[in-house]
């Protein structure tokens, strides 16, 4: 998340917007959400619904990280769906998917 709040002006340039979700309550999201300053929403998903829509996978009682990027009329253009080994894409890879505007 910090990765993301240091270049969060990149995805701005590309008129992308970035969200994420998180498992925690929402008392919880707002205190990292302040606490780390972040300029993007830190939604809260408790029950796991937006994961489960998405199709992330899960292991030992939790959700495994996932990325996604949905284009302007709501269709997933891309994604990344993490196995039981944290092998998240680069920044750098996320941000040349976004299509020029």
């Amino acid at each position: 998340m910090v990765e993301l709040r240091e270049r969060y002006a990149e995805f701005q340039s590309k008129e992308a917007e970035v969200v994420v979700v998180t498992t925690t309550d929402v008392p919880t999201s707002k205190l990292i959400a302040e606490d780390l300053a972040l300029p993007y929403p830190l939604l809260s998903d408790p029950g796991w619904a937006v994961f489960k829509g998405y199709g992330a996978g899960a292991a030992l009682g939790a959700p495994l990280p996932a990325e996604f990027l949905i284009d302007g009329s709501g269709r997933v253009v891309a994604r990344y769906l993490c196995d039981l080994v944290p092998n998240h894409p680069p920044l750098d890879a996320t941000l040349a998917r976004i299509p020029a505007r």
